[in-house]
């Protein structure tokens, strides 16, 4: 899944932060100094990390004790780096991880400690609860996330809803019975765009194979007790192939670039648009602000039979985690770091450079606008499900499921024949059926 990539070269050697500058120690901060070394994936000149510097001079002001000495490395030459510290065992004090398969060569090392003992009842209820689903085989949970992907909204054109006398539709069916009356006014029902070839795992099956099994018949599904074949897979596949037999997505949906999708509702030539959540920064840049006040996000409509309601499915976004061996100062030092830059001080500059946290914020004195509110209160009422690529290795999902639901949708494939195809590669190879 394609979730905020941080793309570039290594934009910084080591990177010496020394934040005493001469400053009093305050209460909070009062102590011995103490140092703590950062390989953090992040590319300082991006402009979506203009929070980052605000963050650290906030933190340095309420703890001038704590020096940290930050490397910054981004894309996959930070993977490739921090694998090969894993393989020597020498790891900095804090790294960014990610809570799942992406980070295996740290996790299933051991290397990463287990937070819970820091996360009091009354800590995690400042956050979204679905950030505190287990991280590890035995509960572990190894980061908190300051932003999770939600990888399944449904956005909305309320002027062409106006124009053809529609409401949101609140099953699938209901959908699929607009479609006549929005092609014979010439616009697309549902834009979509999987050129890409991992859209349509990433922002549609996900979500429906929650709707259709729900996270426990997914994790069996993970270990082997439960298969790929079942008929929860099956079936969420056979949903994406009746939306394109019955024309819910744009012709062409596969030779369609993401945002290419995007780009044609914001034009106005579709009535909705399936994204993700992160998408809106986009919509908001793109579209005049007249066109941008009327949209509106829902969930992804109710499907028959779905055995979770309403769900999406998403992913934590990546954070840092602290190393397995820190202990007494060090390790208090970097909770302190962890919890300041992912609690309200952190989160509050987050959101103010337009990123909504997983940390419960009052919204209303940020000036959110109207679909930011919608997202907001789409996301807090939803339960969420698996994001494939990110709990399944990346061999079978890239080479066999992700062609093969563009196989399914062209009618190259059957549902039934691409669940046993990667159910037979995930027996034989994937990581999760050898724990």
């Amino acid at each position: 899944m394609k979730k905020l990539v941080l793309a570039g070269l290594l934009t910084a050697a080591v990177g010496l932060i020394a934040f005493a500058n001469g400053q009093k120690a305050t209460s909070d901060g009062a102590g011995t100094d103490v140092r703590l070394s950062v390989y953090m994936q992040l590319e300082l000149a991006n402009p979506q990390y203009e929070y980052w510097p605000k963050t650290l001079e906030a933190f340095a002001a309420k703890y001038p004790n704590i020096k940290l000495d930050f490397e910054y490395v981004s894309g996959e030459q930070f993977h490739d780096k921090f694998q090969a510290m894993a393989a020597t065992g020498d790891i900095p004090d804090l790294f960014t991880i990610y809570a799942g398969a992406r980070s295996n060569y740290v996790l299933n090392r051991g290397m990463v400690k287990d937070l819970r003992p820091y996360l009091t009842d009354a800590f995690k209820a400042n956050y979204t609860p679905s950030i505190w689903k287990p991280q590890g085989p035995n509960g572990e949970i190894y980061i908190i996330s300051p932003n999770m992907a939600v990888c399944t909204v449904i956005y909305v054109n309320t002027k062409l809803q106006q124009e053809l006398g529609l409401t949101n539709p609140a099953t699938l069916d209901g959908l699929i019975s607009q479609v006549p009356a929005i092609r014979a006014a010439g616009y697309t029902p549902l834009m979509f765009g999987n050129k890409g070839v991992w859209q349509a795992q990433s922002l549609l099956l996900s979500m429906l194979v929650d709707r259709t099994g729900g996270t426990a018949w997914f994790d069996r599904a993970r270990i082997g007790t439960a298969k790929f074949t079942d008929p929860a897979f099956v079936n969420a596949l056979g949903i994406i192939k009746r939306m394109v037999d019955t024309q819910v997505f744009p012709s062409g949906v596969n030779q369609l670039e993401g945002p290419e999708a995007w780009g044609d509702f914001v034009q106005g030539k579709s009535v909705y648009l399936l994204d993700a959540g992160w998408r809106i920064s986009a919509l908001k840049s793109a579209a005049t602000p007249e066109d941008y006040a009327r949209y509106g996000a829902i969930a992804f409509p109710a499907i028959a039979g779905e055995v979770t309601t309403g769900s999406s499915a998403a992913t934590l976004g990546e954070a840092l985690g602290m190393n397995a061996k820190l202990t007494g100062a060090k390790a208090d030092a970097a909770w302190k770091f962890l919890s300041f830059i992912y609690g309200q001080e952190g989160s509050d500059l987050l959101m103010k450079y337009g990123t909504v946290p997983t940390y419960k914020l009052d919204y209303a004195q940020y000036g959110v606008d109207s679909l930011n509110q919608q997202y907001i209160e789409l996301i807090n009422g939803q339960s969420m499900g698996y994001v494939i690529d990110a709990v399944m290795d990346g061999e079978g999902v890239n080479n066999v499921l992700n062609p093969g639901i563009q196989a399914v949708m062209m009618g190259t494939k059957t549902p039934e024949g691409l669940a046993a195809e990667y159910e037979a590669w995930v027996a034989a190879n994937d990581s999760n059926r050898k724990k």
